[in-house]
């Protein structure tokens, strides 16, 4: 482990409720994992300075300094957990394993992210420039049953100057539903609906009423998968039909029908 001692310079400080000017109170040690480096955690030693009001009629007794490097008795850097935000957005990794790298516990970091995830979520600016919108459902508890078994999905598709598809994830909602779909719609900057010119998604008519109804002026599509899927579904059956009809057989490795099924 890489362990950094560090503290802030000597500045004068007024009280944050008074603005009496305080007097310091020594300091006090914060421990806090940072990035890793070298491929070895990082722990950061912070002395963080201690103040206290001098006012008696203050409510505020004794404060200590604050710095956008780490949130208030937080246990991580703002550059770890932007680093960990990261990873996980790019790269094919779980929370436990960045948490064993940081040298945190699971639920340590899970909650940093999670804060840091809301965050995001909250800032609307993320949903600028999109003009072609993806909806597709996910099933995120398979061996559950219920409403809450799936999940709907909103990405960007919007390409870039490049031609590049942003595939970026916007948002994920509870239910597969079309009221789920437009219930979304409705909840983003007024802005946002009337900028969509396409809309995919799946052969599935709730979406398709969403659509309709929330995005009037988009053109609606099918997805490239769902476009393939059911080609090659029409392709199986009347191979499968054929195959019956001429052989009276279900398919086999030999048959020149079996052999082209991956065809399409």
């Amino acid at each position: 482990m890489i362990v950094l001692e560090v503290q802030t310079d000597p500045v004068t400080v007024g009280c944050p409720a008074c603005g009496v000017l305080a007097e310091g109170r020594g300091r006090r040690l914060h421990r806090l994992a940072d990035a890793p480096a070298f491929g070895l955690p990082v722990q950061v030693r912070w002395s963080k300075r201690l103040w206290r009001c001098i006012q008696a009629q203050c409510p505020v007794r004794s404060f200590s300094e604050t710095h956008p490097f780490a949130q208030p008795r937080a246990r991580l850097t703002a550059r770890a957990v932007g680093w960990a935000t990261g990873m996980l957005r790019t790269d094919d990794t779980t929370v436990a394993a960045l948490a064993r790298r940081l040298g945190v516990g699971w639920h340590t970091l899970w909650r940093a992210i999670q804060h840091h995830a809301q965050e995001a979520i909250g800032d609307v600016a993320r949903l600028g420039g999109v003009t072609s919108l993806g909806v597709d459902e996910h099933i995120w508890k398979p061996s559950c049953r219920g409403a809450d078994r799936a999940v709907t999905s909103m990405v960007d598709l919007t390409r870039d100057e490049h031609g590049r598809v942003r595939a970026r994830l916007l948002d994920v909602v509870p239910g597969r539903s079309g009221t789920a779909y437009a219930a979304w719609l409705r909840s983003t900057p007024e802005a946002f609906a009337p900028a969509i010119e396409h809309a995919a998604l799946d052969p599935f008519r709730g979406y398709a009423n969403a659509i309709r109804d929330e995005l009037p002026e988009a053109v609606a599509v099918l997805d490239a998968f769902h476009v393939v899927r059911l080609g090659a579904k029409a392709l199986d059956e009347c191979r499968q039909r054929v195959q019956q009809e001429t052989l009276g057989h279900r398919g086999r490795k030999d048959d020149p029908l079996y052999r082209i099924r991956a065809l399409l």
